[in-house]
Parts: structure tokens; sequence; C-alpha cells
């Protein structure tokens, strides 16, 4: 059985890409991007900018507001719309870690493109009838974020609202005001983004240029004269990134890029070479076939968080909790992989799967099992020259027993101070096997294989798993930082097994 979350249409358009691209090879040095249906071609240091920085400084947008610079307060949000069958589909990022050059081939709105013949959006007067709105550095994230959650339905549901506004803080007003604006726009009619922004010249030329290759080359403030100058490449064939990367082993592969943007505003951090990804044909898809889901390396958190609602709840409770929807629009698993973070909250997951990552040079492609992937703190098994393409995880069987944990100070939008994936297998009531993973307690996730011994040929019993939780607590070597004490976590690591059991146990 094979399942791809491809419409159609999509599938179509690629293909016609294809086609279309063999004949026509265009390189173009310029980055072509829409702003509240504004034309714009962008070279030079611009390219190279953050979109928020561009919005405000360059185009007097100053609405789009800069707080955090992290992607956690929401305040810069804005709507990115991308060619989608015959229109475009827009969603909701933080503007503040998204770059110019990510804005190829987009269309960007923000509050002020909201008004209509000068009338407040909808949106906007929702707000404003419900005392939803006070500051106005949060107000128009909030606006931007509540109309991407009405591009998609006319009518939302409680769990959806709360859900949809997480990557937005307001510390002004109360959230049930803002709540009750959203819930009064179900059922109601208005013109939506996608229909008020729908030139068919804006789209056409969208999709003219759709299938060029960019590559902008500049002196930025980053570098200064006599620096080396800094490069942006984005290919449209794989066999062509493979290359610039072997070429340049160096560059920093972007995807969301939403690390990368907090390490520009934090520590201006602005590598000489970026290879983004995002228009190689292929590489967005996720599939499910023979038991396993392979993951392309631009498929972004939010296609994702679809396929798992109901085919993973477990893995899908841990992603609605990773960043905000803002971010989950735009940002990878195969950039977690690559992070390779040790609180990474997808790790635990891939560990206890066997998942493999595949890698690509210009010498093939090789797959390589997750818990061999990390040799030590961000040292991976992996060539400079190399890209990771795809990420192949196996799923469990239906009757084994998962649950993945994160602990972290806040439910939403927090780094983890803990994070474990636990499998059991199951005859009776004897365990047959254990997969155990740990992140938060090293330099990287960690399996424990004494433990995972120790449990295999034992009864599911409550004794079983808190014997295996001491155990589990000998395996570890946590340190002490801003999140958690090494005490606190050598916990954790014994009572979430004892955790496990119960929720297991009680359902």
């Amino acid at each position: 059985m094979y399942h791809a979350l491809l419409q159609p249409a999509r599938r179509l358009a690629i293909f016609f890409q294809l086609r279309i691209g063999y004949f026509r090879t265009v390189m173009r040095d310029y980055v072509l991007m829409y702003v509240n249906g504004r034309r714009f071609c962008l070279r030079g240091a611009t390219v190279f900018a953050t979109l928020a920085d561009f919005l405000r400084s360059e185009l007097l947008l100053t609405g789009t507001k800069v707080v955090c610079s992290e992607g956690d307060c929401g305040a810069c949000t804005v709507l990115a719309g991308r060619l989608d069958g015959e229109g475009l589909r827009y969603e909701t990022v933080d503007s503040c870690i998204q770059f110019v050059y990510q804005q190829d081939g987009r269309h960007v709105v923000t509050v002020e493109g909201m008004q209509t013949n000068g009338c407040l959006h909808e949106v906007q007067r929702a707000l404003v009838d419900h005392h939803g709105s006070q500051c106005g550095f949060c107000t128009p994230g909030l606006v931007m974020a509540l109309t991407g959650l009405c591009e998609e339905k006319k009518s939302i549901t409680s769990d959806e609202m709360k859900l949809g506004l997480t990557g937005n803080l307001c510390r002004c007003t109360g959230y049930l005001q803002i709540l009750e604006a959203g819930y009064s726009l179900n059922g109601m009619e208005f013109k939506r983004v996608a229909e008020q922004f729908s030139s068919r010249e804006m789209v056409d030329d969208l999709r003219r240029h759709s299938f060029d290759t960019v590559r902008v080359d500049a002196e930025t403030a980053d570098t200064g004269p006599g620096s080396p100058r800094r490069n942006f490449f984005s290919p449209r064939r794989l066999a062509d990134a493979l290359q610039f990367k072997a070429n340049h082993p160096e560059a920093v592969v972007v995807a969301g890029a939403t690390e990368l943007g907090v390490l520009h505003n934090k520590n201006g951090y602005a590598p000489a070479f970026v290879l983004m990804l995002r228009d190689i044909s292929g590489l967005d898809e996720i599939t499910y076939s023979d038991h396993t889901l392979v993951v392309g390396a631009n498929t972004t958190w939010t296609q994702i968080e679809r396929f798992t609602k109901t085919q993973l709840p477990e893995f899908y409770k841990i992603i609605i909790r990773f960043g905000s929807p803002q971010i989950r629009n735009v940002a990878t698993l195969a950039a977690n992989v690559a992070n390779g973070s040790p609180i990474a909250d997808a790790l635990p997951f891939l560990f206890i799967t066997q998942a493999e990552v595949e890698l690509a040079g210009l010498n093939g492609r090789r797959r390589v099992n997750i818990n061999q992937f990390y040799r030590g703190y961000k040292v991976k098994d992996m060539q400079p020259e190399e890209i990771i393409t795809r990420i192949l995880i196996p799923l469990p069987a239906p009757d084994e027993l998962v649950k993945l944990y994160k602990v972290s100070k806040r439910n939403d939008l927090d780094i983890a101070t803990f994070g474990a994936g636990i499998r059991i297998k199951k005859a009776g009531d004897i365990i047959t096997r254990a997969f155990l993973a740990y992140g938060g307690v090293g330099p990287i996730v960690v399996r424990l294989p004494n433990t995972e011994g120790f449990l295999q040929g034992k009864l599911f019993a409550e004794e079983t798993f808190a014997r295996a939780g001491e155990l589990a607590r000998s395996e570890v070597k946590p340190i002490s930082d801003v999140r958690g004490s090494q005490h606190f976590r050598l916990q954790l690591a014994e009572n979430i097994l004892s955790r496990f059991y119960f929720d297991c146990r009680h359902g």
C-alpha cells in the first residue's frame, strides 16, 4: 500500500516542472518576491537580510514588530503565499527568523496589506469589537495568526484556535477576549487573503520563474570591503546542489533556517555560502510504504503533523509542542536531525524506531542508522560534501507499546529539559524486546542497553519498571544547566519508566 501526501495537481506540476526544466535552464541573479501585491527583484546585501528587517527598514512596513528575534513571541508574524495548484496557499511565518532569500517565489502579506479600501479586515475588526487588542507590539502578530487560521477553515474548533495561537504571546490583554474574537469569525463570509490577492498576473509571474535556478553573490555589511563575499544558491536539481556542496563543503544548507535566523540575530552569524534545497522536486514528499514512513528533506513539520494526527498520534503529541505553527510551517525533520541537539524533540522517537538517515553526495547515496549517526556532541557520521535527502522511519507494529515524553518548563514552545522514547514488545505479559532512548542526559541522545537487556524476558509489572528505572539512572550522565539540575534529570530518568507502566496499564 502506498500513500503519498501530495495533491494530484501538485504531482502533475512536478511532472511538468521536470519536463519544462529539462529544456529551460535559466540562472537568475535576483530574488523575485511580492509584498502586499507589489513586485520586487532583489539583489545584493538585501537578499541576506531577515525578512522583518527588509519589511521594516526598506519598505517602512513597521506594523510588523520585532521583539524577541527568536521566533518565540509571534509579534513579527506575516503570511507567506506559495504556489499551490492554480493559486497561492498562505501560511504564517516568523519574519524575524526568515531571510529574504527564502521568499523567492513567494507573496508576503503584512498587517498593512489586510485593509480593503481603507477599512479594517474582518479579523482586525473582530479583535477590536471583542476587546482583544491593546498593545501595538503583539496585536499585529495576532491579527496575522488569526488570519492564517481563517485561510484554512471557515469554522475553527476551540482546540484548533488554541493550537493556532500558541506562537503568539500577549501580556496586555486577556486571552479569553482574543479567543472570543477568533470564535466570532466562525462561519463569517469574508474575502480570504488567497481571494483578496488573486491576481492572475502575479500567480503566472511566480510560476514562470519557479523553474529558475537562483544564485546571488554579494558583499554585505557582515563581510565588509575586502572580505569574502556571500553567496546564495537555490537549485532546482539535486545534482546541482550536490555539486555546489562539493565545491563549497562549508556551505550551510537551509530549509526553514529557523536555527540560522536565531544565530544571525543573536550572534551575528553570517555564513559565506548558503545552499537552499527548498525548490528541488521530490524532497518535500512524505510517503508511507511497507510499514515505513519516508520523509523528504524539505518536508515541513506541518506536513508531518497532518500525517501523524491519525497515523501516529503519540508522535503527533510531541510535534504540536515543537515550536509554534509559524515555525512548523517552515522547519523540517531533516534539519532537526542535522542539528543533532541532545534535547531535540524528534530524536528519541527516531532512535527507538531505528530510523535511517539517507545521505547523498557526488559518489552516490548511503543510509546510516540514526543510532550510529551521532559520534559526539554535534559530531555526525556525515561527510562535509554530503546532504541529507530523506529520513526513513520503520513504524512500530499496532500491538507494540510506544510512549514519548517531553519535560519542559512550559507546555508549548519551549526547549526540553528531558525527553524520552519508550517502545515495548510483549508476548502476553512477558516483555520480549525493549527500546529506550533518552534526551537531555548527555552530549547526544542515548540508548540504554543495560536497561533494555534487563527488561527483556521480564514480567510487565510495576516492580519490573521500578527496577528498570534504577538501572536507567545509572546509565546516564546529565549535567546541570538553566533548565534543570543534574539531580532532577537523574530522577526523571528513573521515574519516567514507572510513568510509562502506569500510562500503558491505565490507557
